[in-house]
């Protein structure tokens, strides 16, 4: 399949290299100039848990950039940048391309319609996991797999059997909403937790009240998924995160809010915590913990944003 990985930042350039690795013909889009130069001129480099490295040359360009016809796109832009990244990309949509939603938080359906036919839309969630250590270079940890659906009953096997000949443990789901619901749960844990504590997966794992937190957040997620008609299995939830915790799963991993964070960017955080806790004051439900961490993160986000603009004179606040 020719493949399109839009948003090739640790996670894209993953599942970009074991697509490359199957056989497919994969570019990745993305807007970082650095990243996008540091992997054109010296390839991406890919360093394993047991620190072995490899280089993999990927074409990478910017949204503007990219030419041609696509059989799949790959989107894992940012949730809050996925719109924009759907305007830019227009061209290289026709209508037999099939687009496959695979970014953090909720809503990103939503802004898939907005641009292409229910048809060509495939939601999914992923487990897999990739750290992006500086430009053109990610750390691989564990394994994952990721769970899909059509949204309007369209014939997905090709993108079943391309990412499974990748290895990437695709498994088709009847009810993917769940499935990016639980994967929300997971994400409104880990991620603003991890950064709050300062911590990697593992070590969140040590803390001793983090899992009484953990259960806070997800009792109120249950909450307004009942309003919303959407089951969320908290023993499931935090029977996979027990499973995270391990190193030779996902332990060694910084979650990408973390990353996000020491990079000075936006977060996703109004699509996580910030996503459900606007449900809860929309439903009237209680969500403390959730708007708690919510404002938080943003706090966070100002604070490095700031230390950032000192050591970097030209940093925009």
């Amino acid at each position: 399949m020719k493949i399109a990985i839009a948003g090739f930042g640790a996670l894209g350039a993953r599942v970009g290299v074991m697509l490359q690795r199957a056989g497919h013909d994969v570019i990745g889009i993305d807007g970082w100039a650095a990243h996008i130069a540091a992997i054109n001129t010296k390839g991406l480099t890919v360093t394993e848990d047991d620190g072995s490295s490899k280089k993999y040359f990927i074409p990478v360009m910017t949204p503007k950039e990219v030419t041609g016809e696509f059989d799949l796109v790959i989107l894992l832009t940012k949730t809050p940048q996925l719109d924009r990244m759907l305007t830019d990309i227009q061209p290289l949509i026709t209508k037999q391309t099939q687009l496959l939603v695979l970014s953090n938080g909720l809503g990103n359906v939503e802004v898939m319609a907005k641009h292409v036919s229910s048809q060509q839309i495939i939601a999914g969630v992923t487990l897999w996991t990739s750290d992006l250590a500086q430009p053109g270079e990610i750390h691989v940890t564990g394994t994952g797999s990721i769970k899909l659906q059509a949204i309007d009953h369209a014939d997905i096997t090709a993108v079943v059997t391309a990412l499974n000949e990748a290895g990437l443990n695709a498994e088709v789901s009847d009810n993917v909403v769940e499935a990016i619901w639980h994967k929300a749960g997971i994400n409104s844990v880990l991620n603003p937790l991890t950064v709050l504590l300062d911590a990697n997966i593992a070590e969140f794992g040590t803390a001793g009240n983090g899992m009484d937190l953990a259960l806070n957040i997800l009792d109120e997620i249950k909450q307004v998924g009942d309003a919303a008609g959407v089951n969320v299995d908290v023993n499931g939830i935090l029977s996979d995160l027990s499973n995270l915790l391990k190193p030779e799963n996902a332990g060694n991993h910084y979650p990408s809010m973390y990353q996000d964070i020491q990079a000075g960017k936006r977060t996703e955080i109004d699509f996580l915590n910030g996503y459900f806790a606007k449900l809860g004051r929309e439903n009237h439900i209680a969500t403390p913990f959730n708007a708690l961490v919510t404002r938080l993160i943003h706090a966070k986000e100002d604070i490095e944003r700031v230390k950032l603009a000192k050591q970097q004179e030209t940093f925009e606040i």
